[in-house]
This record gives C-alpha cells, sequence and structure tokens, in this order.
C-alpha cells in the first residue's frame, strides 16, 4: 500500500515536480491552444495541492475570495431558487446575495445558524444553498458546522462553507460532508499579505466541472506570478497558523483579563459562546481571529489611534497583526465599540505590549 504523507509534506510536495526545488511560473497567454481561463500548468500545481490539503475531487483558483463567492453562487443559483446564509456573514458575501443576486429572482433567508432550530424551520421551505462560515467574520461566533451540514444533506440542498478563517489545517468541511469549500487564499493560505486570490474546492468531479465553466465563461481566473505566490504560503501553512492559533490563545486571554475590554470572542476561550462546539470541530488549536468589545467608542478609537505594531488595516491572515473597527467604512457589520484582531506571528510578548500601551 502506498504510503499518503501527512498534511504538512502535502503542503510543500503535492502537484509539484520531482525536478525542481519550486514551480515555474507559465506567464502565458495560451496553454496547449487554449486560454489561460481554461488551465495554466502553474495554477494546476495549486489546485490539485488545495484539493489534497481539504480532501476534495477538485479545485478551481480564482482571482479572489469575492470572486471565488461570487462565481460559486452564479454557477449554482436561478430565479426562484432559495439560500439559506447565518446572519454574519463577510460583508461583500452579503453585498453579492441582497443586491446582484436577488435582482435576478434568488430568494436570500438570513437566520441565525448558531440555533439550529431556526435551521430546521427555514428548511421547511424548498432550499438550495445553505451558506455559511464556521467561525464567523467579523463577530468569530461559532457554527456547528457538522450538525448545519447534516441537516443541509437532509433536504437535499447543496452545503456551501466559506474556511477562510480556519483553512484546512483547522478545518476540512468536505469530510463532514460539505459540498464546496471556498477560501479568500489572499489571507492564510498565502500568508504574506502581498496578493489576491480565491479557491473553490469540490467534493466531486462533477461540480468542479461546473465550477472550471462558470470561471471561463466570466474570466475570474487567477494569474500565474499569484499562483505561484500561494504556492509558496501553502509550504509554511502549517507552523504559521500554529504560532498564529497559539499567539492568538495568549492574547485572547490577555484581553479577557483587561478592565476596558467588556467581551472577548475567541473559539479557545472557555468563556466564550460556542467553546464547546469549537473544541469538538476544530482541530490543532482554534484560529487566529479574535473579536473583543471595549468599554466606550472613545476607548476603540484612542487604541485605533495608539497601536503601532499591530497595524490598523482590513485583511486579516498576514504574518502581521491587524486590527480594525467593525464598522471602519461600512464593510464589516457590527457595534462601534467592536474590535476584529488577526493575530500575527510577531512575539507574544511585543503584540501584548502594543496592545497594552494602546488600551487606555
Amino acid at each position: 500500500m502506498k504510503h499518503r504523507y501527512q498534511f504538512s509534506t502535502q503542503a510543500i510536495h503535492t502537484g509539484g515536480s520531482e525536478h525542481i526545488s519550486a514551480t515555474p511560473i507559465y506567464q502565458a497567454a495560451t496553454v496547449d491552444g487554449v486560454y489561460l481561463r481554461s488551465g495554466n500548468p502553474t495554477i494546476d500545481v495549486l489546485e490539485t495541492r488545495i484539493t489534497a490539503l481539504e480532501g476534495g475531487k477538485s479545485a478551481i483558483a480564482t482571482s479572489s475570495g469575492t470572486s471565488a463567492i461570487s462565481q460559486t453562487l452564479v454557477s449554482l443559483l436561478s430565479a426562484g431558487d432559495r439560500i439559506v446564509c447565518h446572519q454574519t456573514i463577510y460583508t461583500w458575501t452579503r453585498e453579492i446575495l441582497n443586491t446582484y443576486l436577488t435582482k435576478f429572482g434568488v430568494e436570500v433567508v438570513y437566520i441565525d445558524m448558531r440555533d439550529l432550530g431556526q435551521l430546521q424551520q427555514a428548511l421547511q421551505s424548498p432550499t438550495r444553498l445553505v451558506y455559511f462560515e464556521p467561525v464567523c467574520n467579523p463577530t468569530v461566533d461559532i457554527i456547528d458546522a457538522e450538525s448545519v451540514i447534516r441537516m443541509t444533506q437532509t433536504v437535499g440542498a447543496t452545503a456551501i462553507v466559506d474556511n477562510t478563517f480556519l483553512t484546512p489545517y483547522h478545518l476540512c468541511p468536505l469530510e463532514l460532508g460539505a459540498d464546496i469549500v471556498i477560501h479568500s487564499a489572499t489571507k492564510y493560505l498565502c500568508g504574506h499579505g502581498d496578493t489576491l486570490a480565491g479557491i473553490i474546492v469540490c467534493r466531486t468531479q462533477e461540480l468542479g466541472q461546473q465550477m472550471a465553466h462558470v470561471r471561463n465563461a466570466c474570466g475570474g481566473v487567477l494569474s500565474p506570478q499569484n499562483a505561484f505566490l500561494i504556492l509558496r504560503g501553502l509550504k509554511t501553512l502549517p507552523i504559521r497558523m500554529a504560532l498564529h492559533s497559539a499567539n492568538a490563545q495568549i492574547v485572547a486571554e490577555y484581553l479577557d483579563e483587561h478592565p476596558l475590554v467588556t467581551q472577548v470572542n475567541y473559539p479557545g476561550l472557555p468563556s466564550a459562546a460556542g467553546y464547546e462546539i469549537a473544541r469538538r470541530m476544530i482541530k490543532n488549536g482554534f484560529g487566529g481571529m479574535i473579536n473583543f468589545e471595549v468599554s466606550s467608542e472613545q476607548v476603540q478609537n484612542r487604541f485605533l489611534d495608539r497601536v503601532q505594531l499591530c497595524k490598523p488595516w482590513v485583511s486579516l491572515g498576514d504574518a502581521q497583526s491587524l486590527v480594525v473597527a467593525e464598522n471602519l467604512g461600512g464593510l464589516l457589520s457590527g457595534g462601534h465599540d467592536r474590535i476584529r484582531m488577526s493575530v500575527g506571528l510577531e512575539a507574544v510578548e511585543d503584540i501584548i505590549a502594543d496592545l497594552d500601551q494602546a488600551l487606555v
């Protein structure tokens, strides 16, 4: 029997050549007589590798995370279809649903999937898709992915999971029965804050072919250069995620004790709602994302003005720590006193020192 490589080995080697240390960048508009939209050797390696890491049958790389989301939804939804979503999802996912898909006759229903009774009620009406994030952006709420997917399967709907926050290092939704997993590869899969990319991983070859067709038709293809950068990021994904998670646990415990912090959402805190679900669902730690509430808007504003090491920028999953107010520019939904933090790879003592001088 052939030896099966472990996750960290697959992250480095799967799909690559035995004869060269790095995947070449095939910077070409056409390959084998067809456009880059239909395939490229550099992109093929990335798709093969992430398919293995997520435990899928096929993957499609796209130009950004929002491209992956929009192409998936456009491919699967038709006029008259119904999609059930958790009430808290990435703002631009909500924008795609509310502004564009409803215009074409798609019914969008938002519920609190932390309450499985609400999901059961919603699924009593014919439903085409169920869409959620196991760890929600930006609130870091925990959704019981296994239960949601099982209930989705029961009614014959398609389960789509945005796994950006956790990556396959912490969770493989396809193993729980999800049909499609989406990533903004811009975030942890890249890990260096230097490129945009999206990934769609499918449980079946048929779904993969469907996603490839819509990418070819809509043109949201990843560039070979960006595919190369994501491949570079995947090589260090396991060690990066381990340190993100370890640092975040310590930072969350620090914030939980701070007098100006009134509430902390982190899956690894016993005080967090959904902690027992997270313990059962998430492997290898609890990820690098924290959401916390401070005592007033004034404290929040001072904090964002004073942070030095932690950058007050959007995005997440970078090597450097990032903090953002949930209401910043209307991009994130939430109260005026909440902050989303992407804990980076810096020495955790330095991260805490920066938070300490900023929380005054």
